[in-house]
């Protein structure tokens, strides 16, 4: 398929520009048709506008390896659009380099239109497990100790789903017109930008970018979805058409993708330039505006370990063996290698009894998270459990959170602290 010389309607080239868009002030965002306005028992809600949700842990973890829609997390950055399938459009374009070029000025863009119907059926559909993970995950440890910005999540803003649409190397290739020669340069020094179909007050609309190489690594298995988990998406999770990049904190995989744009450096949205990056120690509120540009953009996620289950001052009969339940996940689709417990605060340590991670039947790749278990004897007075990770290139949990600013990538070992029964009562 050669969509550089199509003349389709599906695909044309001639006087085609994403509509222009324009910034909303905050209080005047419009929240009138949210499709979360029944309680959600299965949720923490943390804010109502934008909605943000995390499930509790222990139906997080018990929903097992793939986790259903309807206890997934929600992260919202303003209100969820309500998109029509038919209607939606997506574009597509490159913004090239002027060194390679003779002239001085780079070209202008030429935009490709796409609508789902082409995204459905002109390309293979591929099937990817995959976790997500909010960067902001477990940033209530970081506020406790000290100031933090953004929503106070605990640990529950990972889930993990099977997503089904095509590749985005396959259709970067058909559709973008990268030339041959040029691809190594621009595989070397190009992002690829997406743009949601929104409105959020920080900027004009959520925006994000990975580099190009990800993107057109068919082992990178960055896929533009449709469906989670054998269904349609859901408005909440990105309904109709969504980015999902394996491995990249979730931030990077845009929902309500609306424009798709192969340029010289990074995204230059608000979310991308001035969020989600650690920023050093000494940044504040006071000076964080000074900062940003100190900080690289965060691409994959760090190695991560969570207890979901006993939860924290959870009074547990002191006459029978206890089941702690968790799980792991590392980045860059690197495996979970080991997950250790402490019951004697991190003075000895024990691997887990059992511990499920699959890697992707094609690329080979870990995307999904780990889930494990381990049964210990009963526990008759106050306990500390403790629980750190490596992944398969020897990274391992700090002991400690490393505070930063936005509160971001804190994955120090995780504690959950029990009571017995007896003392409970007493």
């Amino acid at each position: 398929m050669d969509f550089q010389h199509s003349h389709s309607d599906s695909a044309r080239t001639s006087a085609t520009h994403p509509p222009e868009k324009h910034r909303i002030a905050e209080d005047k965002l419009d929240y009138s048709n949210e499709p979360n306005t029944r309680p959600l028992p299965n949720y923490i809600v943390h804010c109502h506008t934008p909605f943000n949700a995390e499930p509790q842990l222990p139906l997080l973890v018990n929903s097992g390896q793939i986790t259903p829609a309807d206890v997934f997390f929600k992260r919202n950055h303003g209100p969820i659009p309500d998109i029509a399938l038919d209607d939606h459009k997506v574009f597509i374009g490159v913004q090239q380099n002027p060194q390679y070029y003779f002239n001085a000025e780079s070209p202008s863009v030429e935009w490709r239109q796409l609508t789902m119907h082409d995204f459905m059926t002109k390309w293979p559909k591929a099937t990817i497990t995959a976790s997500l993970q909010c960067a902001g995950n477990r940033r209530d440890g970081l506020a406790a100790v000290k100031e933090v910005k953004g929503v106070i999540w605990g640990a529950g803003t990972t889930s993990t789903a099977v997503w089904a649409g095509p590749r985005l190397c396959d259709v970067l290739k058909d559709v973008a017109g990268v030339s041959s020669d040029m691809l190594h340069e621009m595989i070397r020094d190009f992002h690829v930008s997406f743009e949601a179909d929104d409105h959020v007050h920080e900027d004009v609309c959520y925006g994000s970018s990975i580099p190009l190489r990800k993107a057109m690594d068919p082992a990178g298995d960055v896929i533009l979805a449709y469906e989670m988990n054998g269904k349609p998406l859901s408005r909440d999770h990105g309904f109709p058409l969504r980015v999902i990049v394996p491995g990249f904190i979730g931030a990077r995989s845009v929902k309500y993708l609306q424009k798709i744009l192969i340029q010289p450096q990074e995204s230059m949205s608000f979310f991308q330039r001035h969020d989600y990056k650690i920023l050093p120690p000494w940044v504040n509120h006071d000076n964080v505006d000074q900062s940003w540009d100190t900080a690289a953009s965060l691409a994959e996620m760090n190695i991560q370990c969570v207890i979901c289950t006993p939860t924290e001052k959870q009074v547990l009969a002191s006459s029978k063996p206890v089941t702690i339940k968790g799980y792991a996940i590392a980045g860059g689709g690197r495996a979970v290698y080991r997950v250790e417990i402490s019951m004697d605060g991190g003075q000895t340590w024990a691997p887990v009894d059992k511990m499920e991670q699959h890697p992707d039947k094609k690329s080979g790749m870990y995307w999904a998270w780990a889930l494990w278990e381990k049964t210990v004897p009963r526990m008759n007075k106050s306990t500390e459990i403790i629980a750190r990770a490596y992944d398969s290139s020897g990274n391992v949990q700090p002991e400690f959170p490393i505070w930063n600013y936005r509160g971001v990538m804190n994955n120090a070992w995780s504690r959950v602290h029990t009571l017995p029964a007896l003392q409970h009562h007493m």
